[in-house]
């Protein structure tokens, strides 16, 4: 009965290495916390002003996603989407001096009417002037 071959370990190829490189440097870049949905200045820098909140669909409260929130103030405006859970965040840099009360907030979305936008502010370490605007949404008939 022939004897079947002997294997022998060869030591890796270039390509086996590299590979193996290559897959350490994915998991390790992998693991470092990305800070996915945070701004810098959330985690860095203090900020002079500050908008964050809610859309709502009236009578339900159930969060609405996809609402356009625009702070305008003068010719100047910023606008940004609420997101799967109808929250937004807005930090608006319209320069220096100008207040929150100088800055109006709208939302609008296709098939709704906006009912209110209220507002009431916050204290924050890190932001001067930290403002919740909740938008309250009615579908339209």
């Amino acid at each position: 009965m022939p004897t079947p071959p002997r294997r022998r370990f060869t030591a890796p190829s270039a390509i086996t290495s590299l590979a193996g490189i290559t897959a350490l440097a994915v998991v390790a870049f992998w693991s470092y916390p990305s800070h996915s949905g945070e701004l810098d200045s959330e985690r860095d820098e203090d900020v002079d002003l500050a908008f964050v909140g809610s859309a709502r669909e009236t009578g339900t409260l159930k969060p609405v996603p996809g609402v356009q929130v625009r702070a305008e103030t003068g010719g100047r405006r910023i606008l940004v989407r609420t997101n799967s859970e109808g929250v937004y965040r807005l930090i608006p840099n319209f320069g220096d001096g100008v207040t929150a009360s100088q800055v109006t907030i709208t939302c609008a979305k296709d098939g709704y009417e906006t009912v209110d936008v209220s507002r009431r502010q916050l204290s924050d370490k890190k932001v001067k002037e930290l403002v919740v605007a909740e938008c309250l949404l009615a579908p339209k008939p």
